[in-house]
């Protein structure tokens, strides 16, 4: 796919990696991502009353896809008017991200370039017009007198957007299904909202949003009675090592009284997601 071709700092090592994330993880910072949750809730709320009397609705279609584009389109202070066709270019770019069917990598291919100029408009007048967006904050981001290039900052956007668009639809679907599926806890979490935090970890062990990710080996090497040489492709699962029964007890039960759930879902070391906040 044309929009990976030039690596975000997902694909990238120390470094290159190091410097580009310091820089763009200024507009995560802890504080900055609490004083969005007034606006997410107004979000979520705007997207249920469209389908308050209705018998059923499609919760996917209706909260899971529409509410993380429009809360990353918000945080990226781009224009709500554009915020219908730029949740058009993110599905485009996503689904072509994971197949090898010829009319989806096209369709994500022009996404791409039409996110790239779409981007390089808006870093434009946000060069001459700041405000207090991540964009804004990704062009101004700046420590030991180092920036980002051009390249960098577009690569970075679409990372961002990539990132958090289709992750959060997920867990929001496989974790409204767990929750019909799983009997009593339903009842149990509205019975005690303190649970909440346990049971949206339990969501990413138990069915983490990104089943697996893939790293290369930099040398020939020996891991556990395997052989790998350099190059080769290594591909991880997410999803079995979130249910590892060496740390964590009778995992394919979904538990949301676990005395500590341990789950990778956000990656770990210094891939650690940048939006785990």
């Amino acid at each position: 796919l044309e929009a990976f071709e030039n690596p975000s700092m997902l694909g990238l090592d120390p470094p290159d990696h190091s410097r580009i994330r310091r820089l763009a993880q200024q507009g995560f910072l802890h504080k900055f991502i609490q004083s969005l949750e007034p606006r997410i809730a107004a979000i979520v709320d705007n997207c249920l009353r469209t389908v308050e009397n209705a018998e059923s609705f499609d919760v996917v279609e209706v909260l899971a896809k529409p509410l993380p584009a429009t809360v990353i389109a918000e945080m990226m202070g781009l224009p709500e008017s554009d915020h219908i066709q730029f949740q058009q270019w993110s599905e485009d770019l996503i689904e072509a991200t994971g197949t090898n069917e010829i009319e989806k990598l096209d369709k994500g291919n022009i996404a791409s370039r039409q996110l790239i100029n779409y981007f390089r408009q808006i870093i434009r007048t946000k060069r001459d017009q700041p405000g207090e967006d991540l964009i804004s904050q990704l062009i101004g981001a700046e420590e030991q007198g180092d920036k980002l290039t051009e390249v960098e900052l577009y690569n970075t956007c679409l990372l961002i957007l990539v990132a958090g668009h289709e992750t959060t639809t997920r867990l929001i679907s496989n974790g409204l299904y767990l929750l019909l599926q799983a009997p009593g806890v339903w009842q149990e979490l509205q019975g005690d909202r303190d649970k909440l935090n346990v049971a949206i970890e339990e969501m990413l062990r138990f069915e983490p949003p990104v089943q697996a990710t893939q790293r290369f080996a930099r040398e020939d090497l020996d891991f556990h009675g395997h052989h790998f040489k350099k190059g080769e492709m290594i591909f991880l699962s997410i999803a079995a090592s979130n249910r590892d029964p060496a740390v964590n007890e009778n995992p394919d039960v979904f538990n949301l009284n676990r005395d500590k759930v341990n789950q990778i879902s956000f990656g770990y070391g210094i891939h650690l997601c940048i939006g785990s906040s």
